[in-house]
Formats: structure tokens, sequence, C-alpha cells
């Protein structure tokens, strides 16, 4: 099942509700997207999501991840059977579905530039978020790096899921039914049997024991990273598209008569086979009690 491209969705384990999860979203976190109070974006309207996306909807559709980790994609049984041991399979997961739609941001540093910096929400919330690291920054000094701004950019939707567990060893299915995956109707057919069934595939894994969740879920998400660099301006110099100014919060670092930006640019998305991009970014709980504090002096005195 081994693809050429780079791993760049991650998996959510029971999927999460679309509307938590809208396109142009920013998170600190992309592993863990409710962490430290998201900004979800507004749902895009018909004629935006003509402009800015694309939508490879699919049929009988599986996704394949291990939780927190990279994402394999396919459609059919074959792919499905050649799924092989090449990953860790300790709490690897199966998810199948009759209907299935990828939709993804197109050009996400352009999207980013004229929807997301153009919405007031966005930019309070980013003007709020940057101020604060950028202020703890100074507080804490070399022992913390400012934390990641992620921008959604990807969603893979499925309707009335079935998630299923991988498992490399068949002795620890004593007293369950071990069958060949079906053939020919595939996937189709596997949505049709108990959940608590058990197939193997070609390579001995098997796959089983999971339960059904009913509506439509993302399953799993791809992100690109906003980078930040800090700039001081002259006031009254205007900045151009790609700058957002700063909330005036205190700073010892400010010269009188200056005030800080911040170049905002979408990166690249991770390379979820990297270990250290896929645990995403949490820092310590010292960091973000102190963080939550500075924003809420913010959100206060600006709202």
């Amino acid at each position: 099942m081994a693809s050429e491209e780079k791993l760049t969705y991650i998996g959510y384990r029971e999927g999460v509700d679309p509307r938590l999860l809208t396109l142009g979203s920013l998170v600190f976190d992309f592993v863990n997207p409710r962490f430290q109070d998201p900004y979800v974006h507004e749902k895009l309207t018909p004629d935006d999501i003509d402009i800015w996306t694309i939508d490879d909807q699919r049929t009988n559709c599986w996704v394949g991840y291990k939780t927190g980790k990279g994402c394999s994609f396919g459609g059919g049984i074959l792919n499905l059977a050649e799924l092989n041991s090449s990953h860790n399979i300790d709490n690897y997961h199966v998810v199948l579905a009759s209907t299935g739609s990828k939709i993804e941001i197109i050009k996400p540093a352009k999207f980013f530039e004229e929807v997301i910096l153009k919405s007031d929400a966005a930019r309070f919330w980013l003007q709020s978020r940057l101020a604060v690291s950028r202020k703890l920054k100074y507080y804490y000094g070399l022992t913390m790096q400012n934390p990641s701004i992620w921008l959604l950019t990807g969603v893979y939707v499925m309707k009335d899921a079935t998630c299923l567990n991988v498992s490399g060893k068949s002795s620890s299915l004593d007293g369950s039914i071990t069958t060949p995956l079906p053939d020919p109707s595939g996937i189709a057919a596997m949505l049709q049997l108990n959940p608590n069934a058990h197939w193997k595939t070609n390579s001995g894994l098997t796959i089983g024991g999971g339960s059904t969740f009913l509506g439509d879920r993302v399953w799993a998400a791809q992100h690109h990273r906003v980078g930040a660099k800090y700039v001081d301006i002259r006031d009254g110099v205007q900045l151009h598209s790609k700058q957002l100014k700063l909330l005036n919060v205190f700073d010892m670092k400010a010269s009188r008569g200056e005030s800080t930006a911040a170049e905002l640019e979408v990166e690249s998305s991770p390379d979820l086979d990297d270990e250290e991009e896929s645990s995403g970014y949490q820092g310590v709980d010292d960091y973000w009690v102190k963080f939550g504090e500075e924003l809420k002096d913010i959100e206060d005195e600006f709202s």
C-alpha cells in the first residue's frame, strides 16, 4: 500500500464533526485541533468552493492511519488487500465507507492572503495570538520556541463510516471468525457485514473488530504551517498585504514611535513520516497557562 507521495494528512480517531474542521481554520496543534481555542473559519460559500477548492469524490473508499500520524488513502478492495506491515501497526485503524470526499484548497498561500487575512475574525485571532507569542518569547528566552500556527487546507470526509482495527497477530483473535477479504464487491460487501467480523489481508494482517459512526465526519485533515517573522515598523508606514500589525501590548523591546508587525507566509504541509513534525505542538503546561492569562487580558481590552 506504500505511496510515492509523502504523507501530508493526519488521521483522527472516531472522526471529527465537520463544523469544527472547516477549511481555512487556524490551529496550534494539527494532531489535536481543538487545543487552545482555535479559529474556526466560517463555512465556505458555494462560490468560494468553486474558486478555491477541488473536490475528489470517491465511492467504496477507505482511509488507513495510526492515530496522530500520517494517512494512506485507497479505493476498492485490491489496494486494501495489499495493506502491509510497513507501518508500526500498534494503534492502527482502517475506516471504510461507501462514499467519501477529499476536499483541498488549490492555492493555500493565495487563499490565506485573499480570504483569511481579509476576515476580521481571523485577523484578530492572529493579531492577539502572535502578540502574546512574541511577548512570551522575551519572558522565556531561548528555552521556548514560538508555537507554530497551522492553516487547515484539506479534509477527507466520509459518511456512515465503519472504523476497524488492524492486528498483525491472529492469536489475539482467538474465538473469532477470520475470512478472506470479500470479492468481487469488496468494500461494499465489508460494509454490509458485522463489524465484529475479521478479514485477512494478502500480507497476513487481520482487519476487524470496530465501530460504525453515522453521518459525515472528518477522518483526516491536511494543514500548512503559517510562518511568522516579526518586524518593527514606524508608525504610519503602510503595510503590504502579507503583513499584519500586532495588537499594542506592553513590550520592553518596543521603541517609542514604533509598532510591531508580523510578516506571514504559508509554508509547506508537514511530512508526517517525520516524527518531529507529526507530533504537532503543545509545548509545556506552564507556557500555556501563561499564554492563556495574557490572551485573556488582550481579549478583555480589545473586545
